[in-house]
């Protein structure tokens, strides 16, 4: 069984297809800023649609996303949004063929919300509520946790990826989702952690959990998907 996990795609969903045709995975896992709106681009998306044939596409949210379809989403319990497509809310645990538990816990704050609609491009959900972590279960064995953000005890660069602006970059890290996931970190102590948002790629290591963050895709320089 070969799994991928890949940093934001941003609603650009050939780079689903594409990844499919290359690399013929049994498994997609996506860290957030899926680019899920359907009232402002319709779904399931026709151009270009969402070829997955036998591959299982799993993801989070992360703050670019839809969060009042999001949340009935949730409410209604019906996850497959589109054929072997599946939304994983926060708290939701993927079970992975070989026996590893894969924990998603996404959302984080937007940087630009001051210039989006709140209700229509932003929504105030898009960051956790403690209640988020309290429905944890604390004795669940977690080996792999994906989020869009990351906690703050992983210790990112602090020059921004080519063709960014360094000020509302770096405002990035100043997110209390971070905090949060910080307690999920302590709590389950993962043996790996995958995340995207800052579009940058980097490794590290947190005491013994080892860390990767995602680029955006087709970047050259940056790795923007990796096999599990």
């Amino acid at each position: 069984m070969k799994t991928i996990i890949l940093g934001d795609i941003h609603g650009d969903f050939q780079v689903i297809n594409h990844l499919v045709t290359t690399e013929q995975p049994d498994i997609i896992i996506q860290c957030g800023d899926f680019g899920y709106w359907p009232h402002q681009n319709g779904w399931p998306p026709a151009d270009p649609p969402l070829k997955l044939g036998n591959t299982k596409l799993y993801w989070c949210e992360g703050n670019h996303e839809d969060h009042e379809e999001l949340a009935n989403i949730t409410e209604s319990g019906q996850l497959e949004v589109a054929p072997n497509c599946f939304y994983q809310p926060r708290g939701s645990i993927l079970a992975l063929p070989d026996g590893r538990n894969v924990l998603f816990f996404g959302g984080a704050d937007s940087t630009d919300k001051e210039s989006k609609i709140e209700g229509k491009s932003w929504f105030s959900n898009e960051i956790p509520a403690a209640n988020d972590f309290e429905k944890l279960d604390p004795n669940q064995h977690i080996d792999i946790v994906v989020s869009h953000t990351c906690p703050s005890s992983f210790v990112l660069r602090r020059t921004p990826p080519l063709g960014y602006s360094k000020v509302p970059w770096l405002a990035k890290a100043d997110d209390p989702t971070r905090d949060i996931l910080d307690l999920i970190l302590q709590k389950y102590e993962p043996a790996q952690w995958f995340f995207g948002h800052f579009h940058i790629h980097q490794v590290g290591k947190f005491q013994n959990t080892d860390w990767m963050a995602l680029a955006v895709p087709l970047d050259d320089e940056e790795t923007w998907w990796a096999e599990l």
